[in-house]
């Protein structure tokens, strides 16, 4: 009935209008650049601007680009460089801006009685093109964008939703508490497992779930300190459910921070007992898994293995290490580091890669991981290797030079991480869950301590494809249409011969 025409959007030109963009410097307020550092800023129209480098400092060598001559004395509205200068650029330190639709499917029927189709093709500005539903009002339709309550689940970080086989969504979180924000001892004492039908049905006031507190630990050392239950996770691991979390290995110092894991003694998460497992183990004498400060472990199943993805700090660096499960509390083979904190937008406040997700997709698997310090310069990397690729050879893995998630002033998220992956209810979008923050504070603003503000929020956005199979996360907060009227199509009637 219709033709598969698409049709660009007034959106597409918004976006990139012409070959000439601009850059401009900023100042920032949580550090002083040396002469050879710029905090870049881009943008296509002098309105809206984009960080580079998720926000930190860029370090620009002399003879690098005739441009840096300019940036001393830029201008708040920035000076011109071509749009082939800006792309050499974000391969380098990224594109943070939005995944906007940029073309839309014009639907032609023969007649007023035809039927209007349930759903239309889109393209987007990345070059993904899909089919998205419409709602139709007479002959006039609208685009229907996913949309989920923002934030879905209020004061929970390290943010993990499963969808099980039965299409039940679970979710599971780092538990604050905002009525006593800021203030150590009472946060992360609970581990709560959520259950909903639906993803909308998991959010806070839906009076749609089901919740269960499966775990708890009373503050240590007299009362005084949180014994810091850490990003939990729920797994389906051969029939059995199981818990992944993080918390102290000593009753006397809540920082002895190791993996640990629950198991589920009956085929209901929700209603049957957990026992604890204990600690994360290795059966590789001498080997450095959870020798130090370990944490954020997750699960990966790939090609009839199992593997355990997690962080660890050595010498004070957090890196994040893989190895193969004998079970789902024990590695069994030596912990193969596989990325170490060495951008810039890695070592704000503490040299940190940690909060590992892993997300297969095409020819490829993906490791999301999150970097810096937990203020609003907390961010996304992204690690990949080619699924048939030996998972446990740290040269099969690539890392992106640059953050693919980040702040957004405009939308007003900050510091967004830690993610996990699932899928809509629908089936039709792939789905990624993080967390963020409103307001943008920084290690440094006084005694303030990121870990122990309740603002953290989870969220869901959506995953865009690159056509090289690459993932595009987008930004956070940022709808799929640039302007509301781009989610609005008109049908129209053939013109009869």
């Amino acid at each position: 009935m219709n033709t598969k025409e698409l049709q660009k959007l007034p959106a597409a030109d918004f976006l990139c209008p012409n070959d000439t963009v601009y850059i401009r410097s900023h100042q920032v307020c949580w550090e002083t650049p040396s002469d050879n550092e710029y905090y870049l800023e881009y943008s296509y129209n002098r309105l809206r601007w984009y960080a580079l480098n998720g926000g930190c400092a860029v370090l620009l060598p002399q003879p690098e680009l005739p441009l840096m001559q300019e940036l001393k004395r830029l201008e708040p509205k920035g000076c011109e460089i071509s749009l082939a200068a800006l792309r050499s650029l974000q391969l380098r330190y990224g594109a943070p801006e939005p995944v906007v639709l940029s073309f839309a499917e014009q639907v032609c029927i023969p007649d007023e009685t035809a039927p209007l189709p349930e759903a239309v093709t889109v393209s987007y500005s990345n070059g993904m093109t899909e089919e998205r539903p419409i709602a139709w009002e007479g002959m006039s339709g609208v685009i229907q964008a996913p949309t989920y309550a923002a934030p879905l689940i209020s004061h929970r970080a390290d943010p993990y939703i499963y969808k099980h086989t039965d299409g039940k969504y679970y979710f599971m979180a780092s538990h604050t508490d905002a009525g006593h924000n800021l203030d150590g001892k009472y946060q992360y004492l609970y581990l709560i497992l959520r259950c909903g039908n639906t993803l909308e049905d998991l959010t806070d006031n839906s009076g749609r779930y089901r919740e269960k507190i499966i775990y708890e630990r009373k503050p240590i050392k007299g009362g005084s300190m949180s014994p810091h239950l850490w990003a939990p996770e729920l797994h389906f691991i051969h029939g059995r459910w199981y818990v992944y979390y993080t918390t102290t290995i000593s009753d006397e110092s809540s920082w002895r921070i190791r993996p640990h894991c629950l198991e589920c003694q009956g085929s209901d998460p929700m209603a049957d007992d957990w026992t604890e497992k204990g600690p994360i183990q290795t059966t590789i004498e001498g080997d450095i898994a959870f020798t130090d400060f370990s944490l954020d472990h997750t699960y990966l199943r790939h090609n009839g293995k199992d593997y355990l993805l997690w962080a660890q700090k050595t010498n004070n660096i957090s890196d994040i290490f893989i190895a193969e499960l004998s079970n789902p509390w024990t590695v069994c083979t030596p912990a193969v580091r596989l990325t170490h904190p060495e951008y810039n937008w890695e070592l704000h406040g503490f040299p940190v890669n940690e909060g590992p997700a892993v997300l297969k997709h095409g020819n490829k698997i993906f490791v999301t991981f999150s970097a810096s310090g937990t203020d609003a310069l907390y961010c996304m990397g992204l690690l990949y290797a080619d699924a048939d690729s030996n998972l446990l050879d740290a040269d099969s893995w690539k890392k992106l030079p640059y953050p693919v998630f980040q702040s957004c002033p405009e939308t007003g998220y900050y510091g967004p991480g830690h993610n996990s992956f699932t899928t809509s209810t629908d089936g039709r979008d792939d789905l990624f869950v993080y967390h963020g923050r409103q307001e943008a504070r920084y290690l440094g603003e006084g005694d303030y301590q990121p870990l122990y503000d309740a603002g953290r929020n989870a969220y869901i956005g959506k995953i865009f494809w690159n056509a090289d199979g690459m993932p595009d996360f987008s930004v956070p907060g940022a709808s799929i249409a640039a302007r509301e009227e781009d989610l609005r199509i008109q049908a129209v009637i053939a013109a009869s011969d």
